[in-house]
This record gives C-alpha cells, structure tokens and sequence, in this order.
C-alpha cells in the first residue's frame, strides 16, 4: 500500500512558502512518499489557503519522482477550457506526474458566479470534464454536449503523451457511481476524503454496487487526518485500499513526515 500527503498550502515556519514548500517536498521524496496532493476546492475556499495548482508548481520544481494530484476539482463551478489548460501545463511542467480528483457535490455558493444556477452538478461537471479531455486529446477538439460545445479548438500544451489524467473520483454514492459509468463507460479511481472506517465500508459497498469492482480494477485512495495514519494503516489494508494519504492542515515539516513514514 503506498502512502501519501495532502495539505493546504499555508505555512507556519521561518522564511517564505515558496521555501517551506520545497523543504517539504524534498524530505517527502525522500521518505518515500508515493503522491503530494493539493487540497480540493472545496477545502481551499473553506481555509482560504493559497491556490493548490500554484503550490503543486513548487513541488514539482524540487522532485522528479512523487505523483502529484488535485484532491476535488468542483468542475461545475470551473470553465473547461481555462481548467485544462491549468492542469495541462501544470502536468507538462511536472513531466506527467499530475492526477485529478473530480468532486461531483453541488458547489458551494462561494465558489459560483452571481447569480449561478447549477440545477445538475453531476451532469454539469461530466460534461466539463469531457471537453477537459478532449482538448487534452484532440489536435482539432470538438465537443458538444448539453452545456459545453465547440469545434476546431487548439489547446496546448497537452498533458505529457496527450492524455487524459488519471481522474479519481471523490466517494460519489452508487447513483451517481452508475451515472459516471453511463457516461464515461468507466471508473479507474476513487478516493474517500477523511471518512470514518464505518462510512469507508459503506462507500466502498457503493462502490462495489454501482461497478462490480474488486480491489484492483478500480484504484483507491483514503485521506485521512495525519496523526490518524498510524491506526488507519491496517483498516485500509483491509479494505484493499491501494493508497492511504496523510492530509495536513499546512505544509508539514520535514519531522512530521518522517514521524507519518515512519
């Protein structure tokens, strides 16, 4: 089972965050830390810490190995195209290490335009994460669909290999599970944000409901509180979770990622 970080990208140590980040970042690689997550959007509009795809910049500038990734795009309150351009040139900086965590929710009303109405979230973000990844595919991307559309669109850089990301779903319930397999024909992961060991199990049988996957087909990933790492170790084993990720209220110090690796 690998193991993993996530924080906001706020700081309490001497010196600037651009420091505090790359002296994280290098003691994680180091350890052994297999992913660096940026919170979701959700959780940076509630903590009001810097922007996540700035601060996965700085963590990619000081490793070459850990896997990077966005813990909950709220792709209903995101433009697509400005969004895969982000993500794209974010990966292209990062040599193809970026990964993508949807979260499917409502949008919270501080993240939406005045005056927004988004009456299907679901449907809504699906339909922006597929004109996502056609640009990232396409030379000449066309998409239409009932809320994005275009043609002849030139976007670049592409993701390294002009692919799609690897897209991680955040513990959707087994209607929108199906949804998601409906539309996209397919579900390669999915992560559970800070569940209990309880609600763990019955997303994990939402999950089996929906896909009929066994641990395998269908990457997971639990986030937990830090200092919850060392008793959940064993519950996500298991569970058949492939990766447990340590979620840090600030960009951790070098001591405290060796106390998680440890």
């Amino acid at each position: 089972m690998d193991i993993g970080i996530a924080c906001a990208f706020e700081s309490r140590q001497a010196g600037s965050l651009r420091e505090a980040i790359r002296a994280a970042a290098l003691a994680a690689e180091d350890e052994g830390f297999a992913s660096w997550w940026g919170l979701g959007d959700r959780e940076v509009a509630q903590t009001a810490s810097h922007d996540a795809t700035m601060g996965l910049y700085c963590v990619a500038r000081a490793t070459r190995r850990i896997r990077l990734g966005l813990a909950g795009d709220v792709l209903a309150a995101r433009a697509a195209a400005v969004r895969a351009k982000q993500l794209a040139s974010l990966d292209w900086f990062a040599g193809g290490r970026l990964e993508l965590g949807v979260d499917l929710d409502a949008p919270p009303a501080d993240l939406l335009e005045p005056g927004a109405d988004v009456a299907d979230p679901v449907g809504r973000s699906l339909d922006r994460l597929a004109a996502m990844e056609a640009l990232w595919t396409q030379r000449r991307a066309a998409v239409s669909s009932p809320t994005v559309s275009f043609s002849g669109a030139i976007a670049n850089p592409k993701p390294v290999g002009e692919r799609r990301l690897t897209v991680h779903l955040r513990h959707p319930g087994a209607p929108v599970l199906r949804r998601v397999l409906e539309t996209r024909g397919r579900i390669e992961a999915w992560a559970a944000w800070r569940l209990a060991p309880a609600a763990l199990d019955a997303a994990l049988a939402e999950l089996r409901d929906a896909s009929g996957a066994e641990p395998g087909p269908v990457r997971r990933t639990w986030f937990v509180d830090a200092h919850l790492v060392p008793t959940s170790r064993a519950v996500a084993a298991d569970a058949g979770i492939d990766e447990l990720v340590a979620v840090f209220d600030r960009i951790p110090e070098p001591v405290a990622l060796a106390e998680v690796a440890g």
